[in-house]
């Protein structure tokens, strides 16, 4: 993947356990006018198991501004861990 166009990392408290997560919005593989994001939770890169594209398992959505990919991917983070 190329260097992300936005990114942010933090962390949840769950369970007595801290797990940190990390986002990162790119371009869409398919669509470069859109937007998708990955994500990391305590380093371990999540896959989609529904790929977008065939070589690149590890993005998730398509949102028409990089704003939006990046608040879809802290919400989705955040229910992940």
């Amino acid at each position: 993947m190329y260097k992300p166009i936005l990114e942010k990392d933090g962390t949840k408290f769950e369970g007595g356990i801290t797990l940190q997560w990390y986002v990162a919005v790119h371009s869409h593989p398919l669509d470069q006018r859109n937007y998708s994001y990955a994500i990391a939770i305590d380093n371990v890169l999540e896959r989609n198991p529904s790929p977008i594209a065939d070589f690149d398992s590890c993005l998730f959505g398509c949102y028409e501004t990089a704003y939006q990919a990046l608040n879809a991917a802290v919400e989705e983070a955040n229910k992940i861990v």
